[in-house]
């Protein structure tokens, strides 16, 4: 009797070690991402001819602008499900809209994408047309896809000493395209996140703040990480 006490002792206390082990392997945090140094984005551009030369007043914002105007005088909805491919589309139906969305159509407006091109960034930074579509066909003519190698969003002096106004921004899962910098310092943005919304009801609309570009400061923003760069060529 007393031998076979000691075995269940025995079999109980490899049975919890089995157990605290898998344990330790379900709780093992995923490997991170490695950022990749400034020099990265610099080698990058080494083979772009030129030198970017936008302004606040440059064309190609004055179709973000007039995009972000239709969508707060129109009252579109944030919501990720069931945007149209075109803004006009979008008028006629339900309204919604969402960050890529108001990239895609300003393309549209401005005549680098052709009428219905989308695209998004997705979890990773990465663009979701591949390289052998329409999309990703017409962005490469008329413009440099510059590889951000994964900036931190919060190490703002890092990206002031990259970004032009007229950049499109792509993150993991977020768009915006660069304005300028403030007075202050602060990078501004026209960004159809949730900053330019208001809630009524169930619903979260555009405000006219959408039109007019803000700087970036909260601690959702500063957890992203930019990974790719579109800057429209001259």
């Amino acid at each position: 009797m007393r031998i076979r006490g000691i075995r269940t002792a025995l079999l109980i206390a490899a049975s919890c070690l089995l157990l605290t082990a898998c344990g330790a392997k379900k709780q093992k945090e995923p490997p991170k991402t490695e950022e990749k140094s400034i020099s990265h984005y610099e080698e990058a551009l080494s083979d772009i001819d030129g030198t970017y030369d936008g302004t606040e007043d440059s064309e190609w914002l004055k179709s973000v602008v007039k995009t972000a105007g239709v969508m707060a005088d129109n009252r579109f909805s944030y919501d990720r499900g069931g945007i149209k491919s075109t803004l006009d589309k979008a008028l006629d139906d339900n309204r919604h809209g969402d960050c890529a969305h108001l990239i895609s159509w300003a393309l549209q407006d401005y005549g680098i994408l052709e009428s219905g091109e989308t695209f998004y960034s997705n979890s990773s930074g990465n663009l979701s047309c591949s390289k052998d579509s329409p999309v990703y066909d017409h962005l490469k003519k008329r413009c440099d896809i510059i590889d951000a190698g994964g900036i931190r969003c919060s190490d703002t002096e890092k990206l002031k000493s990259i970004l032009h106004p007229g950049d499109i921004c792509c993150y993991n899962l977020h768009m915006n395209v660069v304005a300028g910098i403030d007075e202050k310092g602060n990078i501004l943005y026209y960004d159809a996140g949730l900053v330019p919304t208001e809630k009524e009801g169930k619903k979260i609309y555009y405000t006219e703040k959408l039109t007019r570009p803000f700087s970036r400061k909260t601690p959702a923003f500063k957890r992203y990480r930019l990974y790719t760069i579109i800057r429209i060529k001259k």
